[in-house]
């Protein structure tokens, strides 16, 4: 099979998408060959059987012109993918269904998230298959859909030898409200002072940036300056921290985070209020914002014997449900069952 992938961003230096450059690694593997249309292309190392196309935004090129090279790409490319997968953004879907309908291609939907407008709701006419990674991730009922689990390199995050700090504290994502991000410095007060917090990412949107800058504000404010920090990181200078915290914090009401996962893999303990991740918890791990606090220090304090099981439990999750290998071979199953 030859695909063509769509996707927002293709660089492996992006802390929130750089590990989107993996899932394409690991497509070529299994694919005859992959095309790759980004709206925006940085850093990348293709394997010999990828090709990479950028719509322009990281120079600045328009909407409007970036949807033209679209379409015109989408054409002139046409002999070069029997199939297309779209990464996240329905939107491209809508657009680009009318041109691949016309050649007979096959089209694919990848959504993990909860929002439900218009370009999800009329992507689900038009695709053969819909994929999430969880029951949370596709917020509208749909017969196409198809829950496959996330894609997590369970060998780039694996546990190391590093010795764990047991009082840091770690959190990963977008520095947007859906991560709930006042509420986990809200439980920080309350942990005694030898406790640390990093909390890496960054804001996207206007509204984003405005939240980050709240964040600054109130950590200033209750004089938690030296002991929280806010910084972005690629995922190569995340991997180290995953292998140093204790716990890894997270109060998220989006679908099931890829972060959280990550956080798995790397042997990390997570300590969640989430909906979505509970289920994946053992007892001790689950929380509600009235005991997270207590939940962090509970297992941050408990024998290394009992942290080293908990950790090994949670990694064992991700190898055997949401491996990125596992993943593509289950897509492109998928996609080749109904050519």
């Amino acid at each position: 099979m030859k695909l063509l992938i769509i996707t927002q961003k293709v660089d492996k230096t992006d802390p929130i998408l750089g590990f989107f450059h993996r899932w394409i690694a690991e497509f070529a593997k299994q694919c005859d060959g992959v095309t790759v249309i980004g709206q925006t292309v940085g850093a990348y190392d293709p394997a010999k059987n990828v090709t990479i196309r950028s719509l322009g935004k990281e120079s600045g090129k328009s909407r409007v012109f970036q949807v033209f090279r679209f379409w015109k790409m989408c054409f002139a490319l046409r002999k070069d993918y029997d199939a297309v997968l779209v990464h996240m953004t329905p939107i491209w879907m809508v657009l680009g269904a009318p041109v691949w309908i016309l050649l007979r291609k096959r089209r694919y939907l990848w959504y993990e998230a909860r929002g439900t407008r218009w370009p999800l709701r009329v992507s689900l006419h038009v695709v053969q298959k819909v994929f999430s990674a969880s029951v949370h991730g596709m917020p509208l009922r749909s017969s196409r859909s198809v829950i496959v689990g996330h894609g997590i390199d369970t060998d780039f995050f694996a546990p190391g030898n590093t010795e764990r700090d047991p009082h840091l504290l770690l959190t990963v994502g977008r520095i947007t409200a859906s991560k709930h991000l006042p509420e986990i410095l809200s439980a920080f007060e309350h942990l005694p002072k030898k406790f640390s917090l990093m909390i890496i990412g960054r804001p996207l949107t206007a509204d984003d940036a405005q939240l980050a800058e709240s964040l600054k504000e109130e950590i200033k404010k209750k004089n938690l300056g030296d002991r929280v920090r806010m910084l972005p990181a690629t995922q190569d200078a995340l991997l180290p921290l995953l292998r140093r915290a204790s716990v890894f914090v997270h109060a998220s009401s989006t679908s099931l985070d890829k972060a959280v996962l990550e956080a798995f893999a790397a042997g990390c303990i997570v300590v969640s209020t989430a909906e979505a991740v509970q289920p994946l918890l053992s007892p001790e791990c689950q929380a509600t914002q009235d005991t997270l606090a207590a939940r962090i220090q509970g297992v941050a304090e408990l024998p290394a014997t009992d942290k080293e099981g908990i950790a090994s439990q949670q990694r064992e999750i991700i190898v055997n449900n949401h491996s990125l290998k596992r993943l593509v071979q289950r897509l492109t199953a998928e996609m080749v069952s109904t050519s």
